[in-house]
């Protein structure tokens, strides 16, 4: 690991990354992820669509859009805003159902000024109020340059597979997919496709990632991390650990110190 920062407002959490790392594995947040590639060269796999992020790029991911990349150029380093879906209505006035149009921004006098609003907020004795403005103008450029407002969703979800990712998220112990497979009264197979059509993700991989999802926020609040390996169904620590690095590029420990 060559460096890594991390702050947290509300609403707004800033992450910076200095790595030799390869990219990340298929994952989702659920919030939004707003970052700049400051170095390096980044495939990226977002929801199906294949692009690259370039130095000086901006990518915009929306909540539970399955991401992974790989990167091809090295050193690579980057800076991000997840950013609480709340906080668009809340503090820049657009609908609760807005969202990026577009993953990818070429625009550098936007890279540039997101770039030093993170770098201001990553500063600790830059005052929180100061750190919060400057993070929330910058969204509210990229809302502006790329964000749509959408319908709400009408709930098209089939019942079965609604069913299914709801026990996903409340049963530690992760039942098998045939047990999955006989509830929702399909053959693994149906099941797994219909699942990643609407999920993006087969069930127990998406699983796994709503439980490192839950493990990245109690970790920030500096839970301890063997307890919430085993809270969470981990087989162990070091089981956490490596699902925490493929979908956030460090470690678990790392992530709580920032």
């Amino acid at each position: 690991m060559g460096f890594f920062a991390r702050r947290q407002f509300k609403g707004i959490e800033v992450v910076r990354i200095i790595d030799d790392a390869r990219g990340f594995a298929p994952h989702f947040h659920d919030e939004f992820v707003l970052s700049v590639n400051v170095q390096g060269l980044e495939r990226i796999r977002l929801d199906g669509r294949n692009f690259d992020a370039a130095s000086g790029d901006v990518t915009l991911y929306n909540p539970a859009q399955v991401q992974s990349s790989s990167v091809v150029s090295q050193p690579w380093q980057f800076a991000s805003m997840h950013v609480d879906p709340a906080i668009l209505s809340e503090q820049c006035g657009v609908s609760r159902e807005t969202v990026f149009d577009k993953p990818l921004l070429r625009a550098p006098a936007v890279a540039s000024g997101m770039l030093r609003a993170i770098a201001s907020a990553l500063d600790r004795d830059t005052p929180d109020s100061v750190a919060q403005e400057g993070l929330t103008a910058i969204l509210d450029a990229l809302l502006k340059i790329a964000g749509s407002p959408q319908p709400e969703d009408t709930g098209l979800i089939p019942p079965a597979i609604f069913r299914v990712a709801e026990r996903l998220r409340d049963d530690l112990a992760l039942p098998s997919l045939a047990e999955l497979s006989e509830e929702a009264e399909m053959t693994p197979v149906q099941l797994v496709r219909a699942f990643a059509r609407v999920y993006r993700m087969p069930p127990l991989a998406w699983a796994w990632n709503r439980r490192v999802v839950l493990a990245r926020e109690r970790i920030a609040r500096g839970e301890r991390i063997a307890a919430v390996a085993a809270d969470l169904g981990f087989a162990d620590q070091s089981h956490l650990t490596r699902r925490f690095r493929a979908c956030f590029g460090v470690p678990p420990s790392l992530w709580r110190k920032g």
